[in-house]
């Protein structure tokens, strides 16, 4: 009887895996390119600013996304990425400016890290009907 349960537990397990890989390869498509429809329009007055506001989105999408790294690092890596590009973009802080990117930055970064284990939830739940 116990070892009936631990199968099923295993097999569980398996299929919950194969639902996150599942989810991983969908985000390793989806998060570019939202990573770069926001750079666009989020990002400073300039090139520079354009290609480091879509590298660092990029790189934080997949940590909270995909590796589930800490939340709270990353949105302290966007923080201080979006200060620091708004110095150098306008050669002094921009408060108008900084308020926009870093809200939107921090919004979109928390929206994926705080959703991802309810996507992972929904997709078991829409597979296994009971």
């Amino acid at each position: 009887m116990q070892q009936q349960d631990h199968k099923e537990m295993f097999d569980v397990l398996a299929q919950q895996r194969q639902h996150q890989l599942l989810v991983d390869r969908v985000l390793k498509v989806v998060l570019p390119i939202v990573a770069f429809l926001l750079s666009v329009i989020c990002a400073n007055l300039n090139w520079q600013s354009t290609l480091g506001t879509f590298v660092i989105l990029t790189i934080a999408f997949y940590a909270v996304g995909i590796y589930r790294l800490t939340l709270w690092h990353w949105l302290t890596v966007i923080a201080i990425y979006a200060i620091v590009d708004n110095y150098f973009s306008f050669n002094g802080i921009d408060p108008t400016r900084l308020r926009f990117q870093l809200a939107t930055m921090l919004v979109f970064v928390g929206i994926v890290g705080i959703g991802r284990p309810y996507i992972d939830r929904w997709l078991m739940k829409s597979n296994n009907p009971k």
